[in-house]
Parts: structure tokens; C-alpha cells; sequence
């Protein structure tokens, strides 16, 4: 009775206990702990206000943050998805492309960022060229994947009909691709958010990184966890307002 009672209700129900069992957490953590290890969930909340109503901040920080991320993704998911057409119509180029794709997914990030520190310096190529190299094979290999599983029978009777290569391109694997595209850009996005982050932290002057190192170094820390959630606002507004309408877009078309 009480499994089918909790069955029925809706899924907000249960994030918002998680969400409640988090801040819970927290809290207790904060209490136990000196504030400069762990800040209370007011002092952050607080602090996060403060930077948002700053303008310095928004200006010097938020913005340049939000222009890496937008290039960043145009670029790695341009590139990723242009390489991955390419490697499901040509077998030869994916297994060109395969070393540097394991190269790519399996080198640790914080070595890609010193390494790219040393052939760009610090500022905004840097941080755009780490996080687009880093995002691309995640969309390559989703695309690549879904090229190569395109239903056989469709592109054989496109080869009777003799059936143009762009119209095979939009007819046949456009919508083969789109959810694993948009379930690859998901996962991307979230990927490049924290690797700009990551890159403002060690090579520029401005950004939501630049102010987390700031505030680390000077054991600012209920600016450190404001910050961080900040960052995370961000990934959880981009999901919200463009992935997840145009994840129902694609949804309502293939229907």
C-alpha cells in the first residue's frame, strides 16, 4: 500500500527530498566543521547574491566565463560532429582518427591544460582550444557510432533510388543522429563548463575560475562555494532552457 502510495507521486517530489537531504547534509557538516573548511548554507547563499548583484563581478568574471563556454561549444561540438560524419561515411578516416580519439578521452585534463598553457599562454585561446579538444571526441564518437548504425535497408534502397548524398544526409542520418547528437551535447556541456573553469584557474585574469583561485588563496570560502554554485546554475540553465526544448523538439518530430 505505501510502495504503490509513494509510486504516485510525482518525480519533483523526490529531487526536491534529495535536494532537502543534500542541504541537510551540508548543514550538519558546517556545524561541525570551522568555516573555513565548510560554509553554512546561509553565509553561501548570501555571498552568491552578493556576487550576482555585483557588477564589477558580472563584467569581469561572468561574461568572460560565458563567452568561452558559448566558442568553446561551437567549436568542439562543430568539430566533433563535422569528424563524425565524416568517419561513418569513410572507414579508412575513423581508423586515422582512433589514436588521436583515445588519446583525447583518456589523458587527464589537467594535462592537456599545462601542456596548452605552454603552446598558447594564458587568456582565452587557451582556455577555448583545451575545452574544445576536450569536448570534440565526445561528440565524435557518439555520431560516428550512430553513422555506422543507420539501418542498412534504408541506404540500400537509397543506393536504388540513387538518392542524392545530401538528401541521404538529411533524410536518413539527420534523424538517425539527432538524439545521440543531443545526448552527446548534454554531456559536453557539462564537460565544458568545468573545463573552463578549470582553465581560468591556472592561465587568465578574469572568469569564474580566476575569482575561485582568488577566493581559495585568500580562504574566502563561502565566495569559493557561492562560485561553485554559480557554475553549476549555469550548467543547469543551459540544460533547462536549451537542451531540454530541443530534446522535446526532436522527440515530437520523430513521433
Amino acid at each position: 500500500m505505501i510502495e504503490s502510495r509513494i509510486d504516485k507521486l510525482p518525480p519533483y517530489v523526490f529531487n526536491l527530498l534529495g535536494l532537502m537531504m543534500l542541504l541537510l547534509g551540508w548543514e550538519v557538516l558546517a556545524r561541525n566543521y570551522s568555516g573555513l573548511v565548510v560554509a553554512a548554507p546561509v553565509e553561501t547563499l548570501a555571498a552568491l547574491f552578493k556576487l550576482l548583484g555585483n557588477k564589477t563581478f558580472l563584467i569581469m568574471h561572468l561574461v568572460p566565463t560565458l563567452k568561452r563556454i558559448i566558442l568553446a561549444l561551437v567549436i568542439g561540438i562543430g568539430s566533433g560532429a563535422v569528424l563524425g560524419v565524416l568517419a561513418g561515411l569513410m572507414e579508412p578516416l575513423r581508423l586515422m582518427l582512433a589514436p588521436i580519439r583515445w588519446i583525447l578521452t583518456s589523458i587527464p585534463a589537467i594535462i592537456v591544460v599545462v601542456v596548452f598553457m605552454l603552446w598558447f599562454g594564458m587568456g582565452t585561446t587557451m582556455v577555448v582550444s583545451i575545452t574544445s579538444t576536450m569536448i570534440a571526441p565526445i561528440v565524435y564518437v557518439n555520431v560516428a557510432d550512430s553513422m555506422r548504425s543507420v539501418d542498412s535497408s534504408l541506404m540500400e534502397m537509397a543506393k536504388v533510388y540513387r538518392m542524392p548524398l545530401h538528401m541521404r544526409l538529411t533524410r536518413i542520418y539527420a534523424m538517425a543522429l539527432a538524439s545521440p547528437l543531443l545526448s552527446s551535447v548534454v554531456i559536453a556541456t557539462g564537460n565544458c563548463i568545468r573545463l573552463v573553469v578549470l582553465a581560468e584557474m591556472f592561465g587568465t585574469n578574469e572568469g569564474i575560475g580566476h575569482a575561485l583561485a582568488i577566493s581559495r588563496t585568500n580562504l574566502q570560502t563561502d565566495d569559493l562555494y557561492a562560485l561553485t554554485i554559480l557554475a553549476m546554475l549555469v550548467i543547469g540553465g543551459v540544460e533547462v532552457l536549451l537542451l531540454r526544448p530541443a530534446r522535446k523538439a526532436i522527440e515530437r518530430r520523430q513521433t
